[in-house]
């Protein structure tokens, strides 16, 4: 258990309090990222336990340790970034998860959890192993990463020498809940993003800007909003209205309500697969 933490001044019964500051609670959540294919999905699941520093989680995706994932409580729509830290088990196709919020001080539960009994003790450094060059490093872990490791044996951690994200344990052998085979990959599978390709392929620049924009669909409905991005040729925008993909829209951009906006047509070329409160992301393309 937590006998591998190895940091001057921090106490093991302090460190096991700390972590007993859990809460198995199911809540329900929806899982927002990139699979290993390098696909968008959103996967409706629950917490097994929550806590201050993130939540063990149920995923039928398969996702790499690293990999950041966008998680919404289904109950107060509350979010926030969370890291996979790594697998806890994986029963039925479903990889039992550990994640720990990215953003500091964000609580997304709904719930008052007792404050940490020591705050020294939210990290400390143990001595782990690359398996990839057998490199050791004394690392600040956080308390997900221990019930990981506790768990498989395992984190992900950059390493220098190897150049990427590689598996790292114990150093010490002994602390090791598992012996690891030859044949077991020292690294996270390589994934197929194909979302970066697209962007690639794109061909044209995209700004990350805010602009007023007034939507009017063929049925005369109208939305005022912003985009979220913009480009020479078309925008992306969250939306109430319903569009599907190939529906044709006037669009005025930027949106002033005065005399000299100029609609133009656009057409939807692209519509996200989930939507959250009744939003939904589109993205349009101008038509000449």
């Amino acid at each position: 258990m937590a006998q591998s933490i190895s940091k001057p001044g921090v106490r093991m019964d302090s460190l096991e309090k700390r972590r007993s500051e859990r809460l198995m609670l199911s809540i329900p959540i929806r899982v927002i990222g990139i699979d290993l294919a390098g696909a968008q999905f959103a996967e409706d699941s629950q917490t097994r336990v929550i806590s201050r520093a993130g939540a063990q989680i149920g995923l039928t995706h398969k996702v790499n340790p690293g990999d950041s994932v966008r998680i919404v409580n289904l109950e107060n729509y509350s979010e926030a970034d969370f890291r996979v830290v790594g697998p806890l088990a994986v029963e039925n196709n479903t990889s039992e998860l550990a994640v720990e919020c990215t953003e500091k001080g964000r609580n997304i539960w709904g719930v008052e959890l007792p404050a940490a009994m020591d705050p020294a003790t939210s990290q400390a450094g143990a001595l782990l192993e690359c398996r990839g060059c057998r490199q050791q490093a004394l690392w600040m872990i956080t308390l997900m990463e221990v019930e990981v490791l506790d768990s498989t044996g395992q984190v992900a951690r950059p390493c220098d020498r190897c150049a990427k994200l590689t598996f790292w344990t114990y150093a010490d052998t002994i602390r090791r809940p598992r012996a690891f085979s030859e044949i077991e990959p020292t690294s996270p599978p390589p994934r197929l993003d194909e979302a970066l390709k697209k962007i690639e392929k794109r061909g044209e620049k995209r700004l990350g800007m805010k602009m007023p924009i007034r939507i009017r669909t063929m049925q005369g409905d109208v939305e005022i909003t912003k985009t979220e991005n913009l480009s020479k040729n078309g925008f992306a925008a969250n939306l109430g209205l319903d569009l599907q993909v190939g529906d044709i829209v006037w669009v005025i951009c930027p949106y002033s309500s005065s005399d000299m906006d100029i609609e133009q047509k656009a057409e939807v070329r692209r519509r996200a697969l989930f939507d959250l409160g009744g939003r939904r992301t589109y993205g349009f393309r101008y038509m000449r």
